[in-house]
């Protein structure tokens, strides 16, 4: 009974850890945790939360779907979803990500920061195979993207403090 729970336990750190392309430890909390083997599914249930290296996933809850070897082929995040990877962060109401085509959709009023650099959209779909990204506008409004090159046209990624101009506009000076 004991290896049976740790070899379920293992499997699904390991299915995480291969999802997020972690090279090292995964730490996975939740609330509560369901693993149904013979429909190849977990859910984690209530303040999700995962940190491995550089990157942290949180989300209210996810799915973890795999196929019949057991490799994951679809983690679902979905209420309250934040992503930060070093200087990028990310908040939507839902994420999905497809490992064996490795794209990755944020859903429902998706804001994403990298430094100074904005993006919003209803849903931002990122293909990393093809170095690509998608992003969708809603009914109720359009694409937004702010961005900050550089002297020499490459982007500008520093603190994320709101650029000096922003402050400004914000304060009514100028």
């Amino acid at each position: 009974m004991h290896i049976k729970k740790l070899s379920v336990l293992f499997f699904i750190v390991v299915c995480i850890s291969a999802a997020v392309a972690a090279q090292n430890k995964v730490q996975i909390e939740a609330d509560s945790l369901k693993y149904f083997g013979k429909k190849n599914i977990s859910y984690f249930r209530g303040n999700v939360v995962v940190k491995s290296d550089n990157l942290t996933i949180n989300s209210d809850n996810m799915s973890v779907y795999f196929n019949d070897n057991r490799e994951p082929e679809k983690i679902v995040a979905e209420g309250n979803v934040s992503i930060t990877k070093q200087e990028l962060y990310a908040l939507s109401k839902k994420a999905e990500m497809l490992m064996k085509e490795d794209v990755i959709k944020l859903s429902e009023d998706v804001r994403v920061w990298q430094g100074e650099n904005y993006l919003e959209g209803q849903q931002v779909i990122i293909y990393n195979n093809e170095n690509r990204i998608e992003v969708k506008k809603s009914e109720k409004s359009r694409v937004k993207i702010i961005f900050y090159p550089d002297k020499k046209g490459n982007s500008i990624v520093n603190t994320g403090k709101p650029p000096e101009k922003e402050l400004q506009k914000e304060n009514g000076s100028r």
